[in-house]
């Protein structure tokens, strides 16, 4: 394992501690730098509490969560690899090791979809102990959202010789909300041990008091799941290991489809054969993971300890904020939840950063965030002749949701089309889904133009279609969907040298006319299709809109750039206005040549001047930034000395952020504080847990040549 001089006394390696992650409804994280000084939380920031427990010879020590009649133990370290979460903690009587494990690798769909992880420890006895038992503990708040429910739980023994708990709520309400910031209430959670069972509060509760743990239940109380490993006389080194499960029992609503994690599918498993075979093959699970982490440090090292901390902050929140499934016809759907912005499943602009991670991986995962955009473009409701926004918001694919039209004489309802709907509850306790809107025949109008993303998203379609085709030469999605990338491109053409006043991928700084990144996007967007033409046999297409694009470019460069720079906008100032050019990634990494290497290696050399403490501002209009952005930006370079210069800051925003969520990509670069306010639960309801960070893997995909034009 790589230290990072990560001794919880030099400070924090994290802002947030993956321990239990899979899914946006699977997500369990420690926001504290010691595992024992506070509750595990959920994605959200909201509690949802683990108790981590040692009882030995009648003594308790807490080593997870907030105990307080038990003995804290010292936490001596914490270290993370690509999979793995490490602490170390030490007391009178022994040392331990615990290892949180969360199997994610983006090349194993089996793997990322097995909705199971391990918990590992090693306890090193100072003495002889006469008895030791570790612990587990999951209090019943996991099954529920904002509202407390009754829970109903039970006990199986495994045919592989271990014993499962598990509990839900009493009241299943599936798939009953579509909304941001919020749990599942629904689904089963199950923790497994070489003992586990269902308790109430008082044998939680004497157990802390160094009783043996026993099944006892006291009607009323909190439940929880405990999972216990005993062993008598330890005088040696001895290791365990336990796992932590969630049974969704239905993932996604795909267009009237209801469909269940691509694992169960896949296999036809149920989650107790989920859970066993992932403890008889778990070492084979380890030995995936470990190679996966040695590829990835290898990769790496060229840039040093920094950005592999970036890399390992970043990797399993973006894999894990997807839902693997498949739709009837057995095509893969990998479905992203946008994460405190809107709640939208699918949304382009948030898969269109985060595939350099697929597309050095796993390129059908490119592809898998695609196709459910293609589908529900072709519906009659999508009246538009570029690339909608989104599919819905998650779990739900019930067509876009964004800038859908309100009535602004009432606040509580929407209209369309005559019909009266709910708008979206303020009020935390009440669940909600968006309409059926993939339903709407084709003379709805549901849909504010002001609010589409038109030149954005329909060049973030043709580049990853291209992107993904030079990655694994697989052509059958760009085929199937010819039509629609031509009539994509046609618009990019129409409308994308100079846009007009719209919003961007960057919605939150408000709309822009004549936004210079957004054109570069466009000019790339119809490369990328030059690109899809020649590898499909179009070469007169081909040379048609690789003429196109190039002399947009020139026409860009005449434009934009004065004395060596470039402003925010065409015809703005470029000494007092700047921007983040991160649309020209893939140009070098295509090896188009579209944007000159002068232009680009000025471009860097004014991020580093302007850079703060914590990164590079996304642009003149504040101090905030875009972590993903950023690396994008380092392409722009081949001098790697630059690409550092532009990530150290970044890995100093991780170790010193008090903002303590999950790896969020939209923060102020001066103060190192997360955009956004307080909700009324006191968490903030700015980005984080988003899958945006796959974006941090692209100078590793920069480097590889992987999606270099042939």
């Amino acid at each position: 394992m790589l230290k990072f001089n990560s001794k919880v006394k030099k400070g924090q390696l994290l802002p947030s501690y993956p321990l239990f992650v899979k899914d946006p409804f699977f997500s369990i994280w420690s926001d504290k730098d010691k595992l024992n000084e506070g509750d595990t939380v959920f994605w959200t920031g909201m509690s949802k509490k683990m108790y981590g427990l040692v009882s030995c010879d009648g003594k308790v020590y807490s080593f997870m969560g907030l105990v307080s009649k038990a003995i804290k133990m010292e936490q001596t370290y914490v270290d993370v690899t690509a999979f793995d979460t490490k602490y170390g903690f030490t007391c009178p009587d022994f040392d331990l090791e615990v290892t949180f494990t969360s199997p994610l690798n983006p090349d194993d769909l089996l793997l990322i979809s097995c909705p199971v992880c391990y918990f590992r420890y090693t306890v090193k006895p100072k003495k002889e102990i006469k008895a030791l038992s570790v612990a587990l503990f999951a209090h019943q708040e996991l099954c529920y959202d904002n509202i407390s429910y009754h829970v109903r739980g039970g006990r199986h023994v495994l045919s592989c010789g271990a014993e499962a708990a598990w509990f839900g709520a009493r009241k299943q309400l599936v798939m009953s909300q579509s909304y941001d910031d919020s749990s599942a209430e629904w689904g089963y959670y199950y923790l497994t041990g070489k003992k586990a069972m269902c308790v109430g509060a008082p044998a939680f509760e004497k157990f802390v008091m160094g009783a043996p743990l026993e099944f006892t239940y006291t009607n009323g109380a909190t439940t929880y799941l405990a999972a216990c490993d005993e062993y008598e006389n330890v005088s040696e080194k001895l290791s365990g290991m336990m796992t932590m499960a969630f049974d969704d029992t239905c993932s996604i609503h795909y267009f009237g489809d209801w469909l269940r994690g691509y694992y169960f599918e896949k296999t036809g498993k149920n989650i107790v054969e989920a859970i066993e075979e992932s403890i008889v093959n778990a070492d084979k699970v380890f030995a995936k993971c470990d190679a996966f982490d040695k590829k990835l440090k290898k990769m790496a090292k060229p840039y040093g300890e920094d950005y592999l901390l970036v890399l390992y902050g970043g990797l399993r929140q973006c894999v894990a904020a997807h839902k693997l499934v498949m739709d009837r016809k057995g095509e893969l759907l990998f479905l992203s939840k946008e994460n405190h912005s809107n709640g939208c499943i699918g949304t382009v602009d948030v898969s269109y950063p985060s595939i350099p991670l697929f597309l050095l991986f796993n390129p059908a995962l490119v592809r898998a965030m695609c196709e459910p955009i293609f589908k529900f473009a072709r519906m009659p409701v999508w009246k538009y002749d570029f690339a909608p926004h989104d599919v819905g918001t998650y779990p739900y694919c019930c067509g876009q949701v964004y800038g859908v039209k309100y009535n602004s004489n009432n606040p509580e309802i929407d209209c369309v089309d005559g019909t009266i709907f709910r708008k979206i509850p303020t009020h935390p306790d009440w669940p909600y889904t968006y309409p059926m809107y993939y339903t709407f025949p084709a003379n709805s109008d549901i849909y504010r133009y002001e609010y589409q993303m038109p030149v954005e998203e329909c060049g973030n379609m043709t580049i990853m279609i291209a992107a993904a085709l030079l990655a694994d030469g697989k052509t059958y999605m760009a085929k199937n969907n010819w039509d629609l990338l031509s009539q994509w491109v046609e618009y990019l053409v129409k409308f994308g040298l100079m846009p007009g006043e719209q919003l961007c991928t960057d919605d939150f700084a408000g709309h822009l006319d004549k936004n210079i990144n957004l054109s570069v996007k466009a000019i790339v967007g119809i490369e990328a299709y030059a690109i899809i033409a020649e590898k499909l046999g179009y070469s007169d297409v081909a040379q048609k809109y690789h003429d196109i694009a190039k002399d947009y470019a020139k026409q860009w460069k005449n434009m934009a750039v004065v004395d060596g720079k470039t402003p925010l906008v065409y015809e703005g100032d470029p000494e007092t206005t700047f921007s983040l050019k991160y649309n020209m990634a893939f140009d070098v990494i295509f090896g188009s040549g579209l944007f000159d290497e002068d232009i680009r290696e000025k471009e860097v050399d004014r991020y580093i001047a302007l850079s703060n403490d914590y990164g590079v501002p996304l642009d003149s209009r504040s101090t905030y930034t875009k972590s993903d952005w950023i690396l994008w930006a380092t392409t722009l370079t081949s001098d790697i000395e630059k690409r550092k210069k532009l990530i150290a800051p970044i890995a100093h925003f991780l170790r010193e952020s008090d903002t303590r969520y999950p790896f969020t990509d939209w923060y102020y670069t001066d103060s190192g504080r997360i955009v956004g306010g307080l909700n009324k639960f006191g968490r903030h309801y700015g980005f984080k847990n988003r899958t945006v960070q796959g974006g941090l893997f692209i100078a590793l995909l920069a480097d590889s040549g992987k999606c270099k034009k042939k």
